[in-house]
């Protein structure tokens, strides 16, 4: 028979042959260990959709800046309905949104109806009064009840508020304290157990978070966070 005229291997042949099935093995294995690590760390990998707020009135006119708690306008307001049309698409299974006013009426605006919680660190970068969150007060048992009072205000302290400045020179606040604010909200992020987050939030932190450029009023982002790094996925202007 044809195998018959095959000459006999030789015990270095055969100890050749082994060694490459025992070589192409271990890579297989290498390969699935690989491709277990890659599964179980997509797993872990959040999504959040960061929205910066509507249009506000200190970003039409300058001197808002040194006025508290300013308002969207028309056409900020139109801006957070607009992207009602995104939700089926995004499908966040929570919302995080900052304390300060324009960011509380984006987020209403936006008409979300799952679970909305108002995390202080989410705020803008201190200095002007306009940049301050509300007294929180207010939403929980004062004015604002019918409009935010169903959030989640649990972790913003109890008794916390701010008064309207009267001061001509402001208190910025400091690069490091931004940098802390930052982490401490990209931990609290990964730590939730929903895999798809909006965050409702501010032109000047979110650079200072995301390590991306500035955004535009109810400009939308999403970003993969995992290990405490931002990677964008995609980008959706706002047209209106």
């Amino acid at each position: 028979s044809p195998r018959a005229l095959l000459p006999p291997c030789t015990p270095l042949q055969l100890s050749i042959a082994h060694r490459s099935r025992s070589l192409d093995a271990s890579r297989m294995v290498l390969r699935m260990i690989k491709a277990h690590r890659r599964a179980k760390m997509a797993a872990k990998c959040k999504l959040v959709h960061v929205v910066r707020h509507g249009e506000a009135q200190h970003n039409v006119k300058e001197h808002f800046l040194r006025k508290c708690d300013t308002k969207l306008t028309r056409r900020g307001r139109q801006q957070a309905k607009s992207l009602r049309q995104l939700l089926p698409k995004l499908k966040p299974q929570a919302v995080v949104t900052s304390a300060v006013l324009r960011a509380l009426q984006t987020t209403s605006g936006i008409g979300f109806q799952g679970p909305t919680v108002v995390v202080p660190e989410a705020r803008e970068v201190g200095g002007w009064p306009a940049n301050g969150p509300i007294d929180a007060r207010r939403a929980t048992r004062g004015d604002l009840v019918s409009q935010f009072g169903h959030y989640d205000w649990s972790l913003v302290p109890k008794g916390s508020c701010r008064s309207p400045s009267k001061k001509k020179d402001f208190d910025w606040e400091a690069s490091c304290n931004i940098k802390d604010r930052a982490r401490k909200l990209t931990e609290f992020l990964e730590r939730r157990p929903e895999s798809s987050i909006a965050l409702v939030s501010h032109g000047e932190f979110l650079m200072q978070l995301t390590g991306d450029n500035y955004m535009g009023n109810c400009e939308v982002r999403t970003y993969s966070v995992q290990g405490g790094k931002w990677r964008r996925v995609c980008r959706r202007k706002c047209l209106v």
